[in-house]
């Protein structure tokens, strides 16, 4: 099993409650793997999780901090598109205080900054889940990217309905 498996898994199963943010532009080829993430996990888990809320804030992530906060997660697992230099299609957590204020993306607001925001406000743990890019032009995922989305609502879906 992948480090990442193990540890998020490990890591939901943990907490009391879960805040899934999926982020990324969906007409930018794969960056919208973490919002096409969070809308699958929503759609397999449905009305039936209620340790579970899960967001795709597509490119503005922020504008959710007010229902994250409402539902006061133990955890926040922010997933998206992460260029670090792996093979499309790879996945992994991601260290908050790695990743810069500067660090060029298609969010409005820097993922760091919403980090320390949400870590600030909240009496929660953040992970970055990243999934390594292929292409971010046009519409769609490439299959590497493609695959990767399956197996990481895979890993939310079992850990999630498992803690239930």
């Amino acid at each position: 099993m992948e480090p990442w498996r193990h540890a998020l898994a490990a890591e939901l199963r943990r907490a009391g409650r879960v805040a899934v943010v999926g982020i990324g532009n969906p007409s930018r080829g794969d960056d919208a793997a973490g919002t096409l993430a969070a809308r699958l996990v929503h759609d397999k888990l449905g009305p039936a999780a209620p340790k579970a809320l899960v967001i795709a804030a597509d490119e503005a992530p922020e504008n959710f901090t007010g229902v994250v906060r409402a539902f006061a997660p133990d955890i926040v697992v922010l997933v998206d598109a992460a260029a670090t230099g792996r093979p499309p299609g790879s996945v992994g957590l991601i260290e908050p205080a790695s990743i810069a204020d500067d660090d060029a993306s298609t969010h409005r607001q820097p993922l760091g900054r919403l980090v320390r925001y949400l870590e600030g406000t909240m009496a929660c743990r953040t992970l970055v889940l990243g999934i390594e890019p292929c292409s971010f032009e046009g519409p769609g995922l490439s299959p590497a990217v493609g695959r990767a989305v399956r197996t990481v609502v895979a890993v939310f879906v079992e850990a999630l309905a498992a803690a239930d």
